[in-house]
């Protein structure tokens, strides 16, 4: 994703224009996504993360770096875009997908297949 794109996903989360950007991510080159993903902001990484339907969601999961990968596992709950949801129409909540339970456990083997990265002050 190119800066025009993140500024154009910047652009649509803020005008509340989510279904377009679901659109958006359904028919983005995944490898172009996850390369761009560190330079979104937060929220909108997440925002974004919960409008891709489920099995895409995990595919590109396991495509990000430890980093991101671990920052979008904390942000599992539907929850952790509240402020989005806050306040918005049944219709618009729909679009977000809550992940099932079961994702939770793969996202987590996933973390730790991956390895975190090792501290310099930790001696095994």
């Amino acid at each position: 994703m190119r800066a025009e794109r993140r500024a154009r996903v910047s652009d649509l989360i803020h005008a509340g224009a989510y279904a377009e950007l679901r659109a958006r991510l359904a028919a983005a080159d995944r490898g172009e996504l996850a390369r761009s993903w560190p330079r979104l902001e937060p929220l909108h990484k997440l925002v974004a993360f919960k409008l891709m339907d489920a099995v895409s969601a995990l595919a590109f999961y396991r495509r990000l770096p430890y980093r991101e990968k671990y920052f979008l596992f904390c942000g599992f709950p539907l929850n952790s875009i509240a402020p989005v949801l806050e306040g918005a129409p049944p219709a618009l909540r729909r679009l977000f997908v809550q992940l099932p339970a079961k994702f939770y456990g793969d996202m987590l083997q996933e973390l730790a297949c991956a390895g975190a990265p090792r501290m310099s002050n930790f001696k095994t």
